[in-house]
């Protein structure tokens, strides 16, 4: 007997039966389309205009269920790349390419958002000594991702962007050449599963010229950049908002000329002012200053011998900084004192043979910090041989040793190695590579870090048109600056191949130090002076990945490809930790006939983030459809 009752069963013949008519007339009026496309193809352009117009077309069928509620539409989707001249190429060339529904073409989230937006471009007087360019970007509802260290997969997430920008040049023959841009941009995101909300708007202005006089190659430039974040401290477990804004300018020249014995000189200065608000649950507000002075001289006396010295001057600790922490909204404690570093380095290698050479180098530092001089001199030397031979396969390797000096003797030693391993077993073809790095720093403190990592892979012909292939790759810190700051990552992979059918999969987990920005958490430079962060600014994670991917190809018409994907981690702040986890699931299926395809796909995506016991979010998307490719003209 039957649950269903008759009522229930009626109401749903009748919506389905609405359903069918709607289907059959747009199939019908598409189909219409379909036919139409190879007569428009044939529309005349003007003289003064060159254009070509091609792109693909299509109608489909979405359905959406997030978290139990569940949504239907139909309608066109596509894409379109419009290009072409007016007059001459080199008097105005444009780029125009819209795209409307085409989340479904995005190979790592399918179809969850039915993504729209459009880039174009225009080149005007290219030709000529006055050449100039405008670009335009912006896309609604994108699917990206948001970083994860470790994992493959991250946290997806949605959001819009904008993005402008002018350029124009002045190229006189004879006279110093100008370049002037301007650009901005702003986007929002968020992740699924979290109703948090990330943006970022920065409008940025470049100056650059170049002058040729008296064989000194001069170059000068002005930048200034604003930069207005806001992103929630997701992954900090904390409900308050970061908000940076910054400020900054830079001045920089350069100036080159050629010496004797094949030999150049160049010199080169910047100076960089900045301010920013940084408001999180303690608010905090810089500016200052950085000048920096920097020469080399090169030459090479001999065919084989080649030398150089340089000098650097800085005298501020945001010169030492590297840009990505500054840029991505990371707080910096710069109001630490008065910094001043010079730097003289002298060095020198020589090729003695095909496979040694010679290098040395001797570098001499003071610096002052907090009223304190700090002094040293490092002394290095290496010699690289090379051997690949018969006897060991294909086997070559170098090694590179150095050791640093002070007033009050040898203080500690650095050592940099790498072997390389190539060779064929049998039907194997087998690879490998490890390499060591320890490092001496110098920067307000001696000390020294290190890190090694491996790599391995193997490929095996199995039968005909059949293929097997593994790898196994990772690295780890070994001495670290601070006690327990260490981290590692490690990856094995594999894969077979039999004809137009492919398998692989990958298992992948990381720990470490890191620190959270707009995009996601990234990884610490390590060569940031100490103390540079403040302590809250620096999380730990732990983190694993595994997937796996299904792909082939039917007689080159039906394509199918199944993708799995799984992360899971925890970041620890100072005051909380936060567990993040993403399932995901993607089918794509195209099947071609000329010049019209069908299209499928499904996309599940089941995430969370939170403190321990969230519950996760689901999302399902699915779509079938059909599209054509067309050429206008």
């Amino acid at each position: 007997m039957s649950l269903i009752s008759p009522v229930v069963r009626a109401g749903a013949e009748i919506r389905w039966g609405m359903w069918a008519k709607r289907i059959a007339k747009s199939c019908g009026f598409l189909a219409i389309l379909m036919l139409a496309l190879p007569s428009i193809a044939q529309m005349e352009i003007g003289d003064a205009w060159k254009m070509n117009l091609s792109g693909n077309i299509g109608y489909n069928y979405v359905g959406n269920l997030n978290n139990g509620i569940s949504s239907h539409n139909m309608g066109f989707y596509g894409d379109a790349n419009l290009s072409g001249s007016f007059y001459n190429p080199n008097f105005l060339s444009f780029n125009v390419q819209p795209y409307y529904d085409r989340g479904q073409s995005n190979a790592v989230y399918g179809s969850l958002t039915g993504s729209k937006g459009i880039s174009a471009n225009m080149n005007l007087f290219s030709g000529s000594h006055m050449p100039g360019s405008i670009t335009f970007s912006k896309g609604i509802e994108n699917t990206n991702q948001f970083g994860v260290l470790g994992s493959q997969v991250g946290l997806a997430q949605h959001g819009d962007n904008t993005g402008f920008g002018i350029t124009w040049s002045e190229l006189l023959p004879n006279l110093p050449t100008l370049t002037a841009s301007y650009a901005i941009g702003d986007g929002s995101s968020e992740i699924f599963g979290s109703t948090l909300e990330n943006s970022q708007s920065n409008k940025t202005l470049t100056l650059m010229s170049t002058y040729v006089i008296s064989g000194f190659r001069l170059a000068g430039g002005y930048t200034h950049r604003n930069v207005d974040s806001s992103y929630s401290q997701l992954l900090d477990g904390l409900p308050e908002p970061i908000r940076a804004i910054s400020a900054s300018n830079n001045f920089q020249f350069n100036a080159q000329h050629n010496l004797p014995l094949s030999g150049s000189f160049s010199v080169g200065y910047s100076r960089t002012t900045y301010g920013y608000d940084y408001r999180d649950s303690y608010n905090t507000h810089s500016s200052g200053g950085s000048d920096t002075l920097t020469s080399i001289m090169a030459f090479r006396p001999t065919h084989k011998l080649s030398l150089s010295f340089g000098a650097n001057y800085n005298d501020s600790l945001l010169g030492a900084i590297p840009e990505a922490p500054i840029n991505s909204g990371t707080v910096i404690l710069t109001n630490q004192g008065t910094f001043r570093s010079v730097l003289l380095t002298a060095d020198a290698y020589y090729p003695v043979f095909r496979d040694l050479s010679l290098h040395g180098n001797v570098s001499h530092i003071n610096q002052m910090f907090l009223g304190q001089n700090y002094s040293s001199t490092q002394y290095g030397g290496s010699v690289n041989y090379d051997v690949n031979r018969r006897l060991l396969g294909s086997l070559s390797f170098s090694l590179s040793v150095f050791d640093y000096a002070t007033q009050l003797g040898n203080g500690a030693l650095g050592f940099v190695g790498n072997m390389n391993f190539n060779r064929k077993f049998s039907n194997w073809d087998v690879s490998a590579n490890m390499s060591y790095a320890q490092n001496v720093q110098t920067l307000l403190a001696i000390y020294t870090t290190s890190s090694y990592g491996w790599v391995a892979n193997t490929r095996r012909r199995i039968g005909n048109r059949t293929y097997f292939g593994a790898g196994y790759g990772g690295t780890h810190s070994g001495i670290t600056q601070q006690v327990g700051s260490s981290s590692s990552s490690q990856r094995v992979s594999g894969s077979l191949t039999w004809r137009t059918y492919s398998v692989n999969g990958y298992y992948s987990k990381a720990n470490g130090e890191a620190m959270l920005t707009n995009t996601g958490l990234v990884t610490i430079p390590t060569n940031l002076p100490p103390g540079i962060l403040p302590a809250d600014a620096i999380m730990t994670y732990d983190s694993k990945a595994v997937g796996g991917n299904v792909s082939t190809v039917f007689r080159h018409r039906l394509t199918l490809n199944l993708g799995y994907a799984e992360g899971n981690g925890r970041t620890v702040d100072p005051a909380l930790t936060t567990e993040v986890s993403t399932q995901l699931y993607n089918a794509i299926m195209q099947y071609r006939l000329r010049k019209i395809y069908l299209d499928g796909g499904y996309t599940r995506l089941r995430q969370g983030v939170g403190t321990p016991g969230t519950v996760p979010i689901s999302v399902t998307s699915y779509y079938i459809g059909f599209s054509r490719w067309f050429n206008f003209f």
